[in-house]
């Protein structure tokens, strides 16, 4: 386990170093950084605690500091996916009270912990007494409050991520988030049982702390490199949605009269828009957003997300895909695309990908694209 703490540092380390180096930084990069930092104190502390004990106490001022570290945990991942779903977001000065919890603690731990002699501290660690004071059970469930809340909240603005480029984009594998997603899931998880441990053997004393310890930090080690291997890749969600500018004007909308409670009437759009996805296929270019196709229409893009949603039923993303799908099934069943592979008839008709394709086709078809060319040939 020791091992594996140690790893996880100079991995932290080494992650904090190459993200540094990269040019162009956004604010995702710079809160990642963070991360990496505050992974690396996270991980070594623990470390040099275990060290300690192994040999007679060395350095008996690093033992015990750690734990404040978890408290930053939450705010840092609620600010990364923040920073990534959230188009030119910005640090505020109230972005600053998520800090308030480990300044609180931090203070404490200076007036009661930081600046006792060597030998306390060294008594404490060595029988584990710290962990029968008030103190250390208050800290442990706010540590749980906070890392368990801030991953639900993340989970949530996850959540609207994902509504919010279906509604935008027609491909999304490169910005869902999904390995962020199951990153945060999987770190939920993982710090549920172990807050739930550390909170139980406060009372039922079935394991040394140290033990646990050993065990709850060591996930540190792979929350690290799985956040720096997808985190460095990572590229900005919504630089390359266009701002286009619509040379001629907006076609008028016709309105309700206040207070009729009458759906506005939007049949004249819809009529456009099915006319012009016949016609011209503008779902054949794979990079197809909402605003490029509210050019086409010469209408506002909030007007056919509004008429997808609430007239269709549809986000813009199965919209499209749907057009994409259909498409895909009339020219597979073509003699001339006989020498094309299934993957070379997909890419024909807009799609990217062979998993947002599959994905796609099952979704609309509830069956295989293969399976399907199988039954209607």
């Amino acid at each position: 386990m020791t091992l594996l703490l140690l790893i996880g540092f100079f991995m932290s380390l080494f992650l904090f170093v190459l993200l540094m180096g990269k040019k162009n930084k956004i604010l995702a990069d710079k809160v990642l950084l963070c991360i990496f930092a505050v992974y690396a104190l996270t991980i070594g502390g623990p470390y040099i605690e275990i060290y300690n004990r192994n040999n007679d106490f060395p350095y008996p001022h690093l033992i015990n500091n750690a734990w404040l570290f978890l408290l930053l945990h939450g705010p840092l991942l609620w600010l990364y996916v923040k920073s990534l779903t959230v188009k030119d977001f910005k640090v505020k000065h109230f972005h600053l009270l998520h800090l308030l919890p480990f300044a609180v603690f931090l203070v404490f731990h200076i007036l009661n912990y930081l600046f006792l002699a060597a030998d306390e501290k060294i008594l404490l660690t060595e029988n584990e007494l710290f962990t029968t004071t008030v103190f250390f059970k208050i800290r442990g469930i706010s540590i749980g409050i906070s890392s368990i809340g801030y991953n639900i909240w993340a989970l949530r603005l996850l959540r609207k991520h994902s509504i919010n480029i279906e509604n935008q984009f027609s491909n999304i594998e490169k910005i869902d988030l999904s390995w962020l997603k199951t990153l945060v899931i999987a770190s939920l998880i993982v710090f549920s049982v172990n807050v739930s441990l550390f909170n139980i053997n406060n009372y039922l004393h079935f394991a040394g702390f140290y033990e646990l310890a050993q065990i709850a930090y060591s996930f540190s080690t792979v929350y690290v490199f799985y956040i720096g291997y997808f985190g460095i890749r990572q590229g900005r969600i919504f630089v390359d949605y266009p701002s286009i500018e619509i040379e001629q004007p907006f076609e008028p909308v016709k309105q309700d009269e206040p207070g009729t409670g009458e759906k506005k009437d939007y049949s004249h759009i819809i009529s456009r828009l099915t006319l012009l996805m016949e016609q011209e296929q503008p779902y054949l270019d794979p990079e197809l957003n909402l605003l490029r196709l509210s050019n086409i229409m010469k209408a506002k893009p909030e007007i056919i997300s509004e008429v997808l949603n609430s007239s269709l039923n549809q986000n813009f993303f199965d919209y499209i895909n749907k057009y994409r799908i259909e498409d895909f099934k009339i020219k597979c069943l073509n003699k001339e695309n006989k020498h094309l592979s299934i993957m070379g008839i997909a890419y024909e008709c807009g799609f990217n990908s062979k998993a947002a394709f599959y994905r796609a086709f099952n979704k609309f078809e509830a069956i295989s694209p293969t399976a399907y060319i199988s039954k209607v040939s």
